[in-house]
This record gives structure tokens, C-alpha cells and sequence, in this order.
């Protein structure tokens, strides 16, 4: 990744007006904070955090670096613990973020749902449709319904978005229509592949997710029963801290299960 001290200096700097709205919210009520905070922020973290932060903690988002590629989850956890601390969290209180991130074995079970199948058959001319506007715009390696990322520039708010807004509105309905939660990522672990995210949990630091991928080249390792393999793939690298399981659906489109730690 390049420029990683000027990525980290923009998150930081980001954190100002984040910080500024905790602040203003601590002179309500407990219950309306934390009532406003649940229409946005899951459940299942450990504690209430402004949405605006995450936002850019989850995953997929903003902040979540090693999406490039996992060479990059150690900046990532930096940045997480770095931004943590200037919103004012202490170490304990992020330790107890990332911890509710990790995948378990809920999670697990939950990314192999039966309608992911059964959904690419009635979707896949919309997805093929996607899959052609991506590879257009083969430029961008991130594309949400809230940010993108360039090739050349991982920095968040900046001017060039990459295409038109016009082209994004674009994106962002086909997202809706395919239910695409977070849109479409290319990553460097396998760099002929385009995926589309139809299911995630977490954030930056741990998580599961599941979806579509065109690729290629052939995936590996393939899965009769994803929710067995990507236990058994995870138990038999766990310093890797990442396993990926994939299904064939039909000549180069693939099923993906996928956890991290």
C-alpha cells in the first residue's frame, strides 16, 4: 500500500467531526443515544458506537485496508486502533470491538444460505450486466454505494470519484436491485477476480461475508459443503488469518464463503 502515513493521516483527521458529534450526543438521554445509534449500528458489537465511525469500521468499509489484499491487515488493525483511540476508546474498549467482530460458528453457518444459489439463477443476467460495467471500469478496485477506491488512490473523501455520477447512480441501482450490500470488490489475493458481496458481518478487524465472483482463473479450494470447509480451512491455517471457500455455479462464476480473524 502506498502512501500508508497519509492514509492514516486522513483517518485520523476524519475522526475530528465523528469526535464533535460523540461529544454533542453525550447531552441527551442514555436511552435516546443509544436508541438512535440502533436503527444504524448492529447489535451484536459489544458496545454502542456513533455510526458515522462505523461506518468506516465495517466491513468492506472505508477503513477496512487489507480488502486490497491481506498483505495490508496489519495497517488495517493499526489504523483501527489508532482511530479508536483518537474517538477516544481506550484499549480495553477496542479490544471488546474486535472480539465481538470474530467470526463464530453462527457466522459460519450463516454465509452458507440456501438462497445464494437459487438468487444467481435469477439474477445472473443482471450480474453479468455488472460484471461488464466493472470491467470497463477495471480502474476501480472498490465500488460502494458510499465511497470508491482507485487503483492509484485509496484516500477517502477525494475529488476524482472515478466516473461520472451519473455512471455511480448506476452502480448504486444495480447494487439495490442484485442485493449487493457491499457492492463490488478486486482484490490482490486473486487478482482475476471480481466479487460481489451479497452478505456480511464484522469489521475492519475480523468478520464472514459471502457472495458472487467472476473470475478467470480457476478458484480454489472448492466446497461441497461450505460451511465444513471454511471451518476446516481456517483450522488448518489459522496464522493466515483468512480462509476463502468457493462453489461453481457455471463456466467462471463462483459461490464465495469467506471469514477473517
Amino acid at each position: 500500500m502506498s502512501n500508508a502515513r497519509a492514509l492514516l493521516a486522513v483517518a485520523v483527521v476524519s475522526m475530528l467531526p465523528m469526535m464533535a458529534s460523540a461529544q454533542s450526543a453525550n447531552t441527551a438521554t442514555s436511552s435516546q443515544s443509544i436508541s438512535a445509534n440502533a436503527a444504524v449500528v448492529p447489535q451484536w458489537l459489544a458496545f454502542p458506537i456513533p455510526p458515522a465511525l462505523y461506518e468506516k469500521w465495517r466491513k468492506y468499509g472505508q477503513w477496512d485496508y487489507k480488502q486490497q489484499g491481506f498483505q495490508y491487515r496489519d495497517f488495517t488493525q493499526f489504523n483501527f486502533g489508532a482511530t479508536g483511540s483518537a474517538a477516544g476508546l481506550d484499549e480495553k474498549s477496542l479490544a471488546a470491538l474486535a472480539k465481538s467482530s470474530k467470526p463464530t460458528r453462527d457466522d459460519v453457518r450463516s454465509v452458507d444460505y440456501p438462497e445464494l444459489q437459487g438468487d444467481f439463477s435469477r439474477d445472473a443476467e443482471g450480474l453479468e450486466r455488472l460484471r461488464t460495467m466493472a470491467v470497463q471500469d477495471a480502474h476501480l478496485i472498490r465500488i460502494a454505494a458510499d465511497f470508491t477506491w482507485l487503483d492509484s488512490d485509496t484516500k477517502w473523501p477525494r475529488e476524482n470519484v472515478g466516473f461520472s455520477e451519473a455512471r455511480w447512480s448506476e452502480y448504486r441501482s444495480a447494487f439495490k436491485k442484485l442485493s449487493l450490500l457491499e457492492g463490488i470488490v478486486r482484490t490482490e489475493d486473486f487478482p482475476d477476480a471480481i466479487f460481489f458481496i451479497t452478505r456480511v458481518k464484522g469489521l475492519c478487524t475480523g468478520g464472514s461475508s459471502a457472495g458472487y465472483v467472476f473470475s478467470t482463473a480457476p478458484l480454489t479450494p472448492t466446497a461441497r459443503s461450505p460451511q465444513d470447509d471454511l471451518d476446516g480451512e481456517a483450522r488448518k491455517n489459522p496464522s493466515r488469518h483468512y480462509s476463502y471457500v468457493f462453489k461453481p455455479l457455471k463456466a467462471n462464476w463462483y459461490a464465495f464463503y469467506q471469514i477473517d480473524w
